[in-house]
């Protein structure tokens, strides 16, 4: 039964540590700290705004597109 305890108890510290990491590896991800960062990339925020542009083009296109179709 010692033996079982003893398991029980490595097994719980381990599962505590695993868990630790996890949160640990997202904090990282999120401050980019997992890579190396490419000074050259584009700020989040002008990529973000570069997609909504590239987004709503595409649906004036293709609602113009569904326009001329019903004619």
């Amino acid at each position: 039964m010692t033996l079982a305890d003893r398991i029980e108890a490595r097994y719980r510290k381990a599962k505590a540590l695993v868990e630790k990491l996890t949160q640990s590896i997202l904090s990282k991800a999120f401050r980019g700290e997992l890579v190396p960062q490419d000074p050259a990339d584009e700020p989040a925020s002008a990529l973000l705004s570069r997609l909504r542009a590239e987004k709503s083009a595409a649906k004036t296109t293709a609602s113009r597109r569904e326009k001329r179709s019903r004619l």
